[in-house]
């Protein structure tokens, strides 16, 4: 089977101060597994909503990144490759965050993304929430 565990994504509160804030999630690590024996290669997307809540932080605002030495090789071959590096924008259209090319990435890997979000300062206080998805899937 081909597998990804995700975590949830948690922010720190924000005291809203009349200029935009950048924010970074607690790290969590987050799991890929290809236990299909073929070789024929993965690669795992991420994709979000806007905030919503008290109003709405636009899906522009929060960003991921996966460096390669947060990328660890539990059991296995070749480990994936991080195919953002530095920060980018998230969208409704999945980003490929990693890659596992062919005969590469058979086995279990643990990784841990980076995320950030920057809170504009005209922002209404209160409670956001947005819907993430997470997908790995076959082929680089």
């Amino acid at each position: 089977a081909l597998t990804n565990t995700a975590q949830n994504i948690a922010f720190p509160a924000v005291a809203l101060s009349g200029a935009d804030q950048t924010v970074l999630a607690a790290a969590a690590v987050w799991q890929a597994k290809d236990a299909r024996g073929t070789g024929d290669g993965w690669n795992v997307t991420i994709g979000s909503t806007n905030f919503t809540g008290a109003g709405t932080i636009a899906v522009a605002n929060f960003k991921v990144k996966q460096d390669q030495a947060d990328i660890v090789t539990v059991s296995g071959n070749t480990a994936p490759n991080s195919l953002v590096t530095t920060f980018q924008s998230l969208s409704g259209t999945p980003l490929k965050v990693l890659q596992a090319t062919g005969g590469a990435g058979m086995g279990t890997y643990d990784y841990t993304p980076d995320f950030q979000l920057t809170v504009p300062a005209s922002t209404a206080a209160g409670s956001y929430t947005a819907n993430v998805t997470v997908s790995i899937n076959s082929g680089p």
